[in-house]
């Protein structure tokens, strides 16, 4: 039987590395398309596309012979982005679709734009009649190396809420779980870890174990952030302010442990993650 052959656009992205390392222990056969995706950043061979996914032609050679789409971007209209993708994969015959969204993508969120967006798309891939699987996963491990600079750990505004904190890993998992398992399609996934903390202490455990010299985790207020940006114009730094500050006032959605399981828990936590780091350090 031949395999399938999935397209991953962006495949040079954060979250893209893990999906990719899973779907080819699954045995799928890969292409990997994105500007600036490269043969050194993966162990094993893969058929690789470089292109912008705004150029139709850079986009439709690397949606030619492929079965199924995985999108993991993040662009300054992703809107567009998607419905480009999706108007070429109906011409191409797509059979699935994967997205990875965000975990308070909902209705009544929608008042913030990087949501609505995001909601946006979602329905975009659900009416497009292609069978898919959305992801949905909270915080990232992997955000905290974002959150050190220079020896400092800093948070953005004054962060409470708590999330199930997750490692890309686990989403790789369930993404070529889900494209492994007949039925699995037209569902959204929540993806969460198996523990639950704040920022502050998520990025507490974190400059512990890898940053020990670090004892503090300043606070910087967002009004200072916007005020910068503004002077600056700062667009990436405008755009954390209001990131941040929306987390300030959303809350990560409580889902039944059976909806978590459909395709296998998240089992890596914390301190599983962070062991290699400390090896490699060592």
């Amino acid at each position: 039987m031949e395999k399938m052959k999935i397209l991953v656009i962006g495949a040079s992205g954060l979250l893209a590395g893990p999906v990719i390392r899973k779907l080819d222990e699954k045995g799928f056969d890969l292409r990997l398309f994105s500007r600036t995706v490269n043969p050194s950043m993966f162990i094993n061979d893969h058929d690789i596309v470089r292109g912008d996914l705004f150029k139709y032609d850079d986009l439709e050679k690397a949606m030619n012979g492929c079965d199924a789409v995985h999108i993991s971007i993040s662009t300054s209209d992703d809107v567009k982005a998607v419905s480009t993708i999706l108007e070429m994969a109906r011409n191409k015959g797509i059979k699935f679709i994967s997205l990875i969204s965000g975990c308070t993508v909902a209705e009544e969120n929608r008042w913030f734009k990087f949501i609505d967006d995001k909601l946006t798309i979602e329905q975009m891939i659900i009416k497009s009649g292609i069978p898919y699987y959305i992801f949905r996963p909270t915080w990232f491990f992997e955000s905290l190396t974002m959150m050190v600079r220079d020896g400092k750990a800093s948070l953005l505004g004054h962060q409470t809420e708590r999330y199930h904190w997750v490692a890309a890993d686990d989403l790789g998992r369930m993404v070529a779980n889900a494209y492994s398992t007949a039925g699995a399609e037209n569902n959204v996934y929540y993806v969460y870890g198996p523990e639950k903390y704040s920022m502050k202490e998520m990025l507490g455990k974190y400059c512990e174990k890898l940053y020990p010299s670090i004892k503090e985790i300043p606070e910087t207020p967002l009004s200072l952030l916007r005020i910068i940006a503004f002077v600056t114009r700062n667009k990436k730094l405008k755009f954390a302010a209001s990131l941040f500050s929306y987390f300030e006032k959303v809350s990560e959605p409580e889902i039944a442990e059976e909806e978590l399981a459909r395709l296998g828990k998240a089992g890596i936590n914390f301190d599983s993650w962070i062991a290699p780091q400390i090896e490699g350090n060592g």
